[in-house]
């Protein structure tokens, strides 16, 4: 049998409640936020109250129309057990987070939310400052042109996040700024790569912090 959503949220609704609860600490729980809002403002006549909830069929747990005192009592229990919900739904949260934050898929491009910059294939990093006697981190003249680059030769680039090591000496050369931030191509993982290292830039971690599956899909390796 196919439960609907509706459904099968009445039934784990069931679930959080126990079935004796009243007609009165059902309505009281289902108005509680516009309640305790109104209750700040003003003394609650429960006396008044309680003549509409005998019109509205709103009954106590013996199903009689409540008096005041009945009123009071069971607002004070419903008072109680939405804090205890709130707090229960509260902790579930936080576990989903830590479970989120744990899932080691969290880094993949799938997962990211918001805009990518746009690809960068069209800009250049500017040259890195170095003295007539330093030696640039790579070693053929499209690299002195280009700043940080992946040498085909070597297969290796150097910046100050550490080095990157390409896996394959046939595989695609990326560019590299000073900071180890890869400059983007038409490359997705490129460019996937580059929004995540500049969210872990603004956030203070490490440049390549949860980047090691992006490298792998861009033919590379990264070391501290």
């Amino acid at each position: 049998m196919d439960i609907g959503k509706r459904g099968a949220r009445a039934i784990l609704d069931r679930v959080e409640r126990p079935y004796e609860r009243s007609k009165l600490f059902e309505w009281l729980l289902a108005q509680h936020d516009e309640m305790a809002l109104r209750q700040r403002k003003r003394r609650v006549e429960w006396g008044l109250l309680c003549v509409d909830f005998a019109r509205d069929g709103v009954t106590d747990g013996k199903g009689n129309p409540p008096n005041a005192r009945t009123a009071r009592m069971t607002w004070w229990r419903v008072r109680k057990e939405k804090a205890r919900i709130d707090a229960l739904r509260a902790e579930e949260r936080a576990e989903r987070e830590a479970r989120r934050e744990a899932d080691p898929r969290r880094n993949m491009p799938s997962r990211f939310t918001g805009s990518f910059p746009a690809p960068l294939a069209d800009r250049q990093p500017p040259l890195a400052t170095t003295s007539s006697t330093a030696k640039p981190p790579a070693t053929t003249a499209r690299q002195r042109e280009r700043g940080f680059q992946l040498s085909t030769a070597e297969g290796v680039v150097v910046t100050k996040a550490g080095r990157v090591f390409k896996l394959e000496e046939g595989g695609e050369d990326f560019v590299f700024d000073e900071k180890g931030i890869i400059w983007g191509t038409e490359n997705f993982w490129s460019t996937a790569l580059r929004a995540k290292q500049q969210n872990n830039d603004t956030g203070q971690r490490p440049i390549n912090d949860g980047t090691a599956d992006m490298y792998a899909k861009l033919g590379l390796r990264s070391e501290p």
